[in-house]
């Protein structure tokens, strides 16, 4: 995972433990694109319409949101934060909380 960006990188691996059949493309995994609102969420490269995307693995943040894995026809899609406080979560926040780091989500 040393081609992804830390944070990305941390999330995909908390979410695709070893053994999970998806878990073999995040070393091949390149993120296209990342959401200008500063929740960080990233959209991998090769994705063709990301509203076909359908769930494949979830957390929960604490109480403060989720992050969510997206696969379109069984490739990797786009991983994204859902905050439902104030300010916004990001990649860092999940990767801190799924890690059991100290941080912002409780």
């Amino acid at each position: 995972m040393t081609l992804l960006p830390t944070d990305v990188a941390r999330v995909l691996d908390f979410l695709l433990p070893e053994g999970h059949p998806l878990r073999a493309q995040v070393p091949h995994l390149r993120v296209e694109s990342r959401c200008r609102c500063g929740c960080s969420t990233a959209l991998f490269a090769g994705v063709q319409d990301g509203a076909r995307s359908e769930v494949v693995a979830e957390a929960a943040i604490g109480s403060d949101g989720e992050v969510i894995l997206f696969a379109e026809d069984g490739r990797l899609s786009w991983l994204e934060v859902c905050s439902w406080t104030d300010p916004k979560l990001t990649l860092v926040d999940a990767a801190r909380f799924l890690r059991g780091e100290p941080g912002q989500a409780e």
